[in-house]
């Protein structure tokens, strides 16, 4: 899934402080998400999937791990029904 189809999800993860799931999202997270927001060029790069967390990202923003949890096990398989 690209970042383009992941939008609604990443834009209520920033309104609502919250991942998917539910879990809180730090200050850092919020700013890595509203760059992948902003980056509007990028729209077509994939979006990523942290399995800890479950927060959906930008996989340009996520070199060392998950931005929120520091989790490493990552996935681009991100499901239709993980998304909004």
């Amino acid at each position: 899934m690209n970042i383009l189809d992941s939008i609604p999800t990443m834009r209520a993860e920033v309104a609502f402080r919250k991942t998917p799931t539910g879990r809180a999202i730090t200050d850092d997270a919020i700013a890595f998400l509203e760059a992948a927001l902003s980056d509007e060029k990028n729209y077509e790069s994939e979006a990523i999937k942290c399995l800890n967390c479950n927060l959906i990202q930008s996989s340009l923003l996520v070199p060392e791990g998950c931005v929120n949890c520091g989790g490493k096990d990552l996935t681009t398989d991100i499901k239709d029904n993980d998304v909004l």
